[in-house]
């Protein structure tokens, strides 16, 4: 139930299911987190009819190399946000003629200590939409890690998901890395990644349980806890959060 059964989605799960607050959980068919949706099939997206709503996180560069397909789907309103924030560390990264693996590896615990804070705008209008309660919805970026991981674990945090289920769904992403590089290495990433060899590169593809808990570590220190977070910088008030509750949990 969590992976449906599609021709050529990238890393598209359901978030239902998950054990959250008040003996409630997450609702199935509800609530989706997916990576770049270009490549999907006509029988990919009639299987996806009941969706009503896509946020799209990629760039708008992202965006017009790899359109989406979901705004296909009847009656769906696909939404984005008018940015191109480009990660420059990771440019460098490829850049560097003494680029090493661990290099890569300290590079994305570091990206994800900021990803909270370079996305606050576009993490904003996702939770508004969900408190509106614009659902079915699914959230996507590129390879369905990154940034959407850390929109899929603010909102599980938000409905009271514990942490360590938290980064259970986080690391599934990891079994469709060889999907990720078929779809983003050779395509639209591909010059960039040729720059250098495999074991350098390898780490920015791949889940660590480092980067997920250097979000959390982040937000902890900054503001007290997730909700803390939410409250300064995504602007949820705690009755926001109990609405979004009521929407998502059952």
């Amino acid at each position: 139930m969590r992976i449906p059964d599609l021709e050529r989605s990238l890393n598209f799960r359901d978030l239902g299911g998950y054990p959250a607050v008040d003996g409630r959980a997450v609702k199935w068919r509800t609530l989706f987190r997916s990576g770049t949706t270009h490549d999907m099939t006509e029988r990919d997206l009639e299987r996806l009819h009941y969706l009503r709503f896509a946020y799209d996180l990629r760039s708008n560069r992202e965006r017009r190399a790899q359109p989406t397909r979901l705004s296909e789907i009847p009656g769906l309103s696909y939404h984005y946000r008018d940015h191109e924030h480009i990660g420059g560390d990771i440019q460098r990264l490829f850049d560097s003629p003494d680029a090493m693996p661990e290099h890569a590896h300290e590079l994305m615990v570091n990206v994800y200590r900021e990803l909270p804070y370079d996305f606050a705008e576009s993490f904003r209008t996702l939770f508004a939409m969900l408190a509106r309660g614009d659902l079915p919805l699914v959230f996507n970026c590129a390879a369905g890690k990154d940034r959407t991981g850390v929109a899929a674990a603010l909102v599980l945090a938000a409905l009271g998901v514990p942490r360590p289920i938290i980064l259970e769904d986080y690391l599934l992403t990891g079994q469709f890395f060889d999907r990720s590089c078929e779809l983003l290495l050779n395509d639209h990433y591909s010059e960039m990644f040729a720059k250098v060899g495999r074991e350098v590169w390898e780490p920015l593809m791949r889940v660590h349980p480092d980067y997920l808990q250097a979000t959390f570590d982040r937000l902890d220190q900054t503001h007290g806890s997730v909700e803390g977070y939410l409250r300064e910088r995504v602007g949820l008030e705690q009755e926001d959060i109990a609405n979004l509750r009521d929407r998502l949990l059952e």
